[in-house]
């Protein structure tokens, strides 16, 4: 059974004294947060199989995002699932989800640290740190989620150098989400023009650099803010996927939606190295056989699937949707070129192949992502 725990007050509540499991209790007491408050995560026992004493862990799986998130439905759920499964229910989970063990843009480090077990984020939430994976995210790299996940995929197993920016944790799994739109609460947006002045949320640097190619201004914001950010006139939209119309109830706020496709976000699903030590090598392979690629599309589809449904609530709920025509695409790509040199001077700065890795992730977007 995947477990849900979906805010620190509820943890303590229900968690007391940890993660309960039959027979032996390993808790990690580990502190959390700038206000040190502390939790007991993974639980975990012993047992003998065949003679051998083999851990059973219970894997606390930590998420941004709300606890009835498609991710989390359709996504993570039928993943702890078919691990359970496989592994004859060795390996269990319970999901802090709705930033229940920290901020969004700790994430990556909740698991470096051993906070958690596995967790979710975007990388853009933490700015600098997976400089090559973030080739993904130039502008209109990808038509979709699912697209844009062939062609990170295929560029994370061509290239050690995305994977060895994960430093710290081992890769479940990586993907991107449906394309980013622009979301505006009073202005109609038909032309990079109408921007100008407006100040539109950014989740990353790479939505930043696009939005202030377009005159607008950038105001980082995670994805739970905005809501409130555009309710009271923080800011005057968001640059988003469609899929947050339902998933963060966007619509109440918005009265007008531009496509675009401008951009994809990519995530990931990381787990930390000392718990999957305390896997058998035989839970190892069955994790191994049903992470990767395979988890990656998935979740990429789903966020697909939620764009559509996304797109159908706004209509639904009276959300002004304008669709850029083909033959003005060229006003909303020219002035967002420069970014791709930039980025490519960026990485060679760094040492690394940078016009390579683009040249690749061009062709692969171009070629339908092989």
């Amino acid at each position: 059974m995947f477990d849900v725990v979906q805010d620190f007050a509820t943890l303590k509540s229900t968690k007391k004294g940890g993660i309960q499991v039959k027979g032996m209790k390993c808790n990690r007491l580990l502190a959390i947060s700038s206000f040190a408050s502390l939790v007991l995560l993974a639980g975990c026992q012993t047992a003998e199989t065949s003679g051998e004493t083999v851990n059973e862990v219970d894997l606390a799986f930590s998420s941004f995002m709300p606890g009835p998130h498609p991710q989390h439905t359709d996504v993570f759920y039928p993943f702890i699932e078919e691990v359970e499964e496989a592994t004859d229910g060795r390996v269990t989970g319970t999901l802090y989800a709705g930033n229940a063990l920290s901020k969004a843009d700790h994430h990556y480090d909740l698991v470096v640290n051993g906070v958690a077990d596995m967790s979710i984020a975007l990388h853009g939430y933490t700015p600098g740190r997976f400089p090559v994976t973030g080739v993904t995210e130039l502008p209109f790299m990808g038509e979709n989620g699912t697209k844009g996940t062939e062609i990170l995929w295929s560029l994370y197993e061509k290239y050690p150098e995305i994977e060895a920016e994960h430093e710290g944790a081992r890769v479940g799994w990586l993907f991107k989400n449906d394309p980013a739109q622009i979301f505006t609460t009073d202005t109609p947006i038909h032309s990079p023009e109408d921007l100008k002045g407006l100040k539109i949320r950014t989740p990353s640097p790479a939505a930043r650099d696009i939005l202030e190619a377009y005159g607008a201004i950038p105001v980082s914001m995670p994805m739970g803010d905005v809501y409130e950010g555009m309710q009271r006139g923080v800011i005057d939209g968001a640059l988003a996927p469609a899929s947050v119309v339902t998933n963060f109830q966007l619509a109440d706020v918005t009265g007008y939606i531009t496509e675009g496709n401008f951009y994809t976000s990519s995530l990931f699903v990381v787990i930390n190295p000392g718990t999957w030590d305390e896997l058998s090598a035989e839970d190892q392979d069955s994790l191994d056989e049903i992470m990767g690629e395979n988890m990656a599309m998935k979740a990429a589809e789903v966020y697909d699937h939620d764009g559509v449904e996304g797109f159908i609530a706004a209509e639904e709920a009276g959300v002004e949707i304008y669709t850029i025509p083909e033959e003005e695409m060229g006003v909303w790509e020219e002035p967002v070129l420069p970014l791709y040199e930039a980025w490519v001077e960026d990485m060679e700065a760094d040492g690394y192949d940078g016009q390579g890795i683009l040249d690749d992730a061009i062709r692969l977007r171009d070629e339908g992502a092989e």
